[in-house]
């Protein structure tokens, strides 16, 4: 099993995410992952969406196997004040990865109904990519409206301790939840365990 979001490279391969622009070299060079180019929403301020869109469809022409991300939106208190720059460099990646057909890997701390407006907009135009939330700790209920978009969903070790893990993963459909390594390799098979053990439907071997 893969590890379907990670920052640093593992011995499970999986999908290497950048969250600086100048990430993106790096996360191209490593061995054995699958490179995902993007600028977090924490850095969104910081990032030019015009240079950003530039630089995305040259690295996805070049890497025909990379994905995008990550990216996203983040609400929470010590970000949501540039939320206005994050929709905008979000919009820059749900645009590049529509237009090559590869997976958006998608951050939504604080942010998860706004997010789903925005993929929900973009279904309506026709312009919607392929979707992963990573780190997802919202409610089945806001799952459910994610599904008909075809997210997937990805959680790691510290999604899975809390106390209402087992409300939020457990009826999620088959195959479209993963374990993920987030920032810390290490834990990534810890997380496929505790996946495991919460749903039985989650391969470990």
């Amino acid at each position: 099993m893969m590890d379907y979001h990670a920052h640093k490279p593992g011995p499970h391969g999986g999908y290497l995410c950048a969250v600086r622009r100048t990430d993106w070299e790096q996360v191209a060079a490593a061995t054995g992952m699958i490179p995902c180019f993007g600028v977090h929403p924490w850095y969104a301020e910081q990032a030019s969406a015009v240079q950003i869109a530039y630089d995305l469809d040259e690295y996805l022409s070049r890497y025909p196997k990379a994905q995008v991300g990550e990216t996203g939106l983040d609400a929470t208190p010590s970000h949501r004040g540039t939320l206005d720059a994050q929709e905008l460099l979000l919009q820059v990646h749900l645009g590049a990865a529509f237009r090559h057909d590869r997976l958006a890997h998608l951050h939504g701390a604080g942010a998860w109904s706004k997010l789903l407006e925005m993929l929900q907009q973009r279904a309506r135009n026709n312009t919607l990519p392929r979707v992963l939330l990573h780190a997802w700790n919202g409610s089945h209920e806001l799952a459910r409206a994610f599904l008909p978009l075809g997210a997937i969903f990805s959680v790691g070790v510290r999604e899975l301790v809390h106390p209402k893990a087992s409300e939020r993963y457990a009826r999620i459909p088959a195959g479209k939840l993963f374990a993920e390594s987030d920032d810390d390799p290490d834990s990534f098979p810890q997380a496929v365990r505790m996946l495991s053990a919460l749903r039985g439907d989650i391969n470990v071997h």
